[in-house]
């Protein structure tokens, strides 16, 4: 790849050999500290550092149990400050005097769960009591509370909004691409629209290479790093071919874990891994503005995304940095806990064979969404391929039929999903069959999808069009799933009501329901089937994010114990 002194065209001459900036020299360290400035920041804390710590105790119960969570861990945010409960549920944290929020992890719990404004009084210990936490079904030995709840009950602590998605399809069935969806084909070689390849990752060959990556610019121009010639090639939105820049060093070995990405204004940008990460910096005719070498703390960087400003975020680990380059070096601001997306960051994994979770989190880390996908075919990987203008996050999640990963029977499937939770549109289409590269799918400005696939005699672009979810389901409703048990068993015949809705269905012989609910957060109630003449029964509520045209599951739920009166006896006639 390009040196800091390589030639700036530019300019028309020789760029100096720079020595290291003191900068650069410090920001692995300012990178290693500052998400630990990020939670020292916190406003609760301002005037709090010269106070004596108190004791802050609790215990987390299950909700609607009396079953105590042992295992689970308490944050606390805008401090390191971290608890572990015990195995009766307890936990301890010191802290100063002030006004703090609690976050809640733990398995089997609803992730993100918290707890705001905790109050710390300074000299005595304070004690929460009972907090009620969220489990994602029905706990194991589960003893019913009694209502009232026996114990001090302290709080039931907030879980984001979980909207469910249940992803199409229940077999394998990718999209074939017609003629004109194939943007570009190239032959290998070494001419215009050519490109290297060595071997057939088609065949899962090890030692397969070719282009390594590619990118969309800002009026549609395609951008592929042909690494094995050492160049990057320009084409047209039509694919024909435009220019080619070269990069890296004459007789040097190809990286191949790159990554490219163009700005809104036309500029390039370049990430090479290699023996020292560099970030690179072209104008839009290819002419090397500058370069700079990362902190080692930039070692398995796997993506990089272009801001609309010039800063440009390097994926790591799942977080993010904001970086600019310049004379002086490279300057980073982070990390942050996701993909920019607004005024939100957005994460995506994989939680298990057959879902997976899309998050959208505030900058110091609160969960504000959690939208699970969910698949009747078998999950490999999921990950993020950009933000829309209008945005929508794109995620291509890989589903392969069997028990192989590398099955031949697979698709990719791409969804386009709201920061509410709505999915706005899927298409499945085939693998790119490019397990050796960094990227295969590169977001354009329309919001459509390119993806690069390749074999042993050519390498294609394809465009896809995520088709939009249909108009009844965009302006209409969705769905409330689950399954309500009273004391382990099927309670059949109870009532599932939302009263600001007034919507109301009763369970079936085995306990489950389903009631439709226009778009927004319900509190959903339920209750025994009433007995004529008997007691009216306590109620159980579940609050629930609906997005149009998306399902949510909300497991089993568990209905309340009664709570037997004491009748007094028949007053005695007067003698």
């Amino acid at each position: 790849m390009p040196s800091p002194g390589a030639l700036e065209p530019s300019r028309g001459r020789v760029a100096p050999e720079r020595p290291p900036s003191r900068w650069g020299a410090r920001a692995s360290a300012r990178m290693a500290w500052a998400w630990a400035a990020l939670l020292l920041a916190g406003p609760a804390l301002a005037g709090a550092a010269g106070r004596d710590p108190t004791t802050l105790t609790g215990r987390l119960r299950y909700k609607g149990c009396l079953t105590q969570v042992p295992g689970a861990t308490v944050a606390v945010i805008g401090r390191n400050g971290i608890a572990t409960t015990d195995s009766d549920g307890r936990f301890r944290l010191r802290l100063p005097a002030g006004t703090y929020s609690l976050v809640i992890q733990g398995p089997g719990l609803v992730p993100d769960q918290r707890l705001d404004d905790v109050t710390v009084p300074a000299g005595r210990v304070a004690e929460l009591g009972v907090v009620e936490v969220w489990p994602e079904g029905r706990p194991a030995q589960c003893t019913p509370a009694p209502l009232p709840a026996a114990g001090l009950v302290g709080a039931v602590a907030i879980a984001p909004d979980r909207p469910a998605l249940d992803l199409p399809g229940d077999a394998v069935a990718p999209v074939q691409p017609g003629p004109d969806q194939l943007i570009l084909r190239g032959s290998p070689g070494t001419g215009p629209g050519q490109f290297g390849l060595q071997g057939n990752p088609a065949r899962e060959d090890e030692d397969a290479l070719g282009p390594s990556t590619l990118a969309v610019g800002p009026q549609g121009g395609l951008y592929v790093l042909d690494s094995l010639n050492g160049r990057v090639q320009r084409f047209d939105p039509h694919g024909h071919f435009a220019a080619a820049f070269p990069v890296g060093r004459a007789g040097a070995e190809p990286v191949v874990e790159s990554d490219l990405a163009v700005s809104e204004d036309g500029r390039v940008f370049l990430f090479s891994e290699g023996e020292s990460p560099s970030l690179y910096q072209f104008d839009p005719a290819g002419r090397l503005l500058v370069s700079a070498v990362l902190p080692p703390s930039f070692k398995g960087v796997d993506l990089i995304f272009p801001g609309r400003h010039r800063p440009v975020f390097l994926m790591q680990n799942g977080q993010t940095v904001r970086a600019e380059l310049g004379w002086e070096g490279i300057r980073a601001e982070g990390p942050f806990p996701g993909l920019p997306a607004g005024d939100l960051f957005v994460q995506a994994e994989r939680s298990g064979r057959w879902t997976a979770v899309v998050r959208f989190v505030t900058a110091d880390g609160r969960a504000r969404r959690a939208v699970q996908l969910r698949s009747h075919v078998p999950l490999t990987r999921v990950r993020l391929v950009g933000v829309t203008r209008r945005g929508e996050v794109v995620v291509a999640v890989d589903r392969v039929e069997g028990g192989d990963e590398q099955a031949a029977h697979g698709e990719v499937m791409l969804l386009a999903v709201t920061p509410q939770g709505q999915l706005t549109g899927a298409v499945a289409v085939p693998p790119g069959d490019r397990r050796w590269q960094a990227r295969e799918f590169a977001l354009a400005p329309d919001g459509a999808v390119v993806q690069m696939q390749s074999d042993a005699a050519e390498v294609r672009l394809v465009r896809w069009v995520i088709p939009p979810a249909p108009r009844d389901a965009l302006a209409g409703e969705g769905m409330v799933r689950g399954r309500v048990v009273d004391d382990g068993t099927p309670a059949s015949g109870a009532s599932v009501a939302v009263a600001r809705a007034r919507r109301s269905v009763a369970t079936a012989p085995d306990g489950t329901f389903e009631l439709r609910l226009p778009a927004g957060t319900w509190s959903v109630a339920f209750r025994r089937q009433a007995v004529p003449g008997g007691v009216e029964s306590p109620t159980a509520e579940v609050r629930v994010a609906v997005a149009a045209g998306a399902t949510v599951d909300l497991g089993t739920v568990a209905l309340p114990s009664t709570v037997p009166l004491a009748i007094p006896p028949p007053p005695q006639p007067v003698p």
